[in-house]
């Protein structure tokens, strides 16, 4: 009887053992497609938006709404502008503690990064020439490489005539 019992708790033990190896493996596999590095975008495909007197780049990839995927991850640009500050330029300035200003291509811009349940939002305002311009980088995740918003960011170019820069 005891031998009986004793066949039992070993076939048991190595059937859990089996099946438990076999599910780690297949977690493990799981977990390396998830984390295989994907590629980033570059910003080639030129958008000119002649009434706002500025040009920026998009990856190719980008369909006319401004939606594209980068390593792995749905983003989305959005332009904005206009001659008066209305709300629209503020979208999440009562979420964030700290505004930045930082200085692209001889432009100042306020900007700052809000990150709620299920996306990053990169905000970038500036005034030129009596416009308001608003670049909001929106990425369909948690967690993302910031240096792409500032490569996107670095491409932006206004078309004004030099001598009606105004900031």
């Amino acid at each position: 009887m005891k031998k009986k019992i004793l066949f039992c708790m070993f076939v048991i033990l190595g059937l859990l053992m089996i099946t438990g190896c076999k599910g780690n493996v297949i977690k493990n596999q799981k977990a390396q497609k998830i984390e295989e590095p994907q590629e980033k975008v570059t910003f080639t495909k030129e958008r000119i938006k002649e009434s706002s007197h500025v040009k920026y780049k998009v990856p190719e990839s980008a369909d006319d709404m401004g939606s594209f995927k980068d390593m792995g991850k749905g983003c989305f640009i959005t332009y904005y502008t206009n001659q008066s500050s209305v709300y629209a330029l503020y979208p999440y300035d009562d979420k964030v503690d700290t505004i930045n200003k930082v200085t692209i291509n001889g432009f100042n811009y306020e900007t700052y990064k809000y990150v709620d349940n299920t996306s990053i939002h990169y905000v970038y305002r500036t005034k030129v020439n009596n416009d308001f311009h608003l670049f909001q980088y929106d990425v369909y995740a948690t967690e993302y490489d910031d240096s792409q918003v500032e490569t996107f960011m670095n491409t932006v170019e206004f078309t004004y005539d030099e001598i009606f820069y105004k900031q």
